[in-house]
């Protein structure tokens, strides 16, 4: 991350540790360890607000950056840029908490850290400073700001502990020239300072020292970060690999689901299309088993007019025959009489019993579109007039037995002991009903009164019981 130090100017008995400010003209970027958790600031809005700040236009920055973050309210560029701008106006409560927020938030960055550290500084809470500099380094060992914060603040407090101990004994002339090395780092404002020539001189010769002891460790902390940021190179470059091969294999979930749907699809239109042919092969039987019926009524028919028709002539060869024959003849006649009524009867039978096979065949058929949870061929076998048990609409009904059928596992549904009674275009089927559909199993008995409605017969009633 390109961050520039900046020291704000000094209070007295205070020392100001390096904040770590983003630079307005370079790209804020997070590493890969939060590479993806978060969305960039606009550049152009970052620029601005960052120019603004280093113009004094605090007030106007703030403003800026509060309007951004209103429709942004995630972005960790914009918030920490908010942070800073806090600190400049003093405003030390309100840049703890955005800092205190943005390590909780994101706690693999270690410039909040140091930024909450150096406010706690200046609120004279040294311990706590330092407990905040040790987890921003622990976070990046190689963030050289936080080393050296951390080093200025030990040598704050040593400081603070030497000029304590001399005010509280000033007979100890050893704390002297180690008070003055502190102060020469550390300048203070209107505090008393040992004015002596060899503390100046060793003052002197510890800073040239201690400055190149920093330049040597800010050579190391640079090449530390160079290495770092090709770690965090290879593993961004590692993670979207990664992401590349997780949307690959997403796709290829996708058409393989697509595909099965597809199957799926397929399966249930050649079911579909299986139905349809079994219902039309039933539909074909039962035709033909009518033209059946009615060819054997018309053959019975054409019987008993070729036996009336046998019987008229009879009849009257009889009576063309002498007188003394008129007994014989009117005995003929008398045996005649039962043989005409005999066809009618007969044909009446065949048509009952045409009929009966018929209503056999509708009962089985609707007994059958039932356990296939057929619900076409099963509504169907309704008359329009029918009337449901429980006093509901015929459509209220068709959708609660709907409801109660489609989706079941499996549905076994057994006519026995059936009886047909047939009445002109009326019918009355009986039997006894054997029902099963997973733990439920139940034996019924059951009437149907069914009547013929254009060549078919429906269901005009239904009921259980003896």
């Amino acid at each position: 991350m390109l961050i520039s130090s900046r020291v704000p100017s000094r209070v007295p008995g205070r020392t100001y540790l390096r904040i770590a400010r983003p630079v307005a003209i370079a790209a804020f970027s997070l590493g890969a360890a939060l590479c993806g958790a978060f969305a960039h600031a606009s550049q152009e809005a970052v620029d601005e607000v960052s120019r603004l700040l280093e113009q004094g236009k605090a007030p106007q920055a703030a403003k800026q950056a509060e309007a951004y973050l209103k429709q942004n309210p995630a972005d960790v560029q914009m918030r920490f840029l908010q942070g800073v701008i806090a600190a400049e106006q003093r405003q030390n409560a309100q840049a703890i908490k955005i800092f205190t927020a943005l390590t909780r938030d994101y706690p693999s960055l270690p410039e909040p850290y140091n930024n909450l550290a150096v406010l706690y500084a200046a609120e004279g809470q040294e311990r706590k400073a330092s407990e905040v500099l040790e987890q921003a380094i622990r976070t990046n060992p190689s963030y050289a700001t936080a080393h050296e914060n951390l080093g200025d603040l030990y040598a704050r407090m040593a400081s603070d502990a030497y000029a304590k101990a001399l005010q509280l004994d000033g007979s100890r002339q050893a704390i002297q020239p180690k008070l003055a090395l502190i102060t020469q780092i550390f300048p203070k404002q209107g505090g008393a300072q040992v004015k002596t020539a060899q503390a100046t001189a060793t003052a002197t010769a510890t800073s040239t020292k201690v400055a190149d002891a920093k330049a040597a460790q800010a050579r190391e902390a640079d090449a530390k970060l160079a290495e770092t940021r090709a770690a965090e190179a290879k593993a961004a470059e590692a993670k979207a690999a990664e992401f590349k091969a997780a949307e690959v294999k997403a796709a290829d979930a996708k058409a393989a689901q697509a595909k099965a749907a597809e199957a799926k699809a397929a399966e249930a239109k050649a079911a579909e299309a299986k139905a349809a042919e079994a219902k039309l092969a039933q539909a074909k039987a039962a035709e033909a088993k009518a033209a059946e019926a009615k060819l054997a009524q018309e053959k019975a028919a054409q019987a008993a007019q070729d036996k009336a028709r046998a019987a008229e002539e009879a009849r009257q060869a009889a009576a063309k025959a002498a007188a003394p024959a008129t007994a014989a003849a009117a005995t003929a006649v008398a045996a005649a009489e039962p043989a005409k009524a005999a066809p009618a009867v007969d044909e009446k039978k065949a048509a009952q019993s045409a009929a009966a096979q018929e209503v056999e065949a509708a009962v089985k058929a609707w007994s059958t579109a039932w356990a296939g949870q057929d619900m076409d061929r099963y509504l169907d076998a309704y008359s329009d007039h029918f009337s449901p048990a429980d006093g509901s609409s015929l459509a209220k009904w068709k959708e609660q037995r709907r409801q109660r059928i489609v989706g079941r596992t499996a549905i076994v549904v057994n006519v026995r002991d059936l009886k047909v009674t047939v009445d002109g275009d009326k019918a009355t089927a009986q039997f006894r009903q054997y029902y099963a559909s997973g733990a439920l199993k139940t034996t019924t008995r059951k009437t149907l009164r069914m009547q013929r409605e254009k060549g078919q017969w429906r269901i005009t009633h239904e009921g259980t019981g003896s």
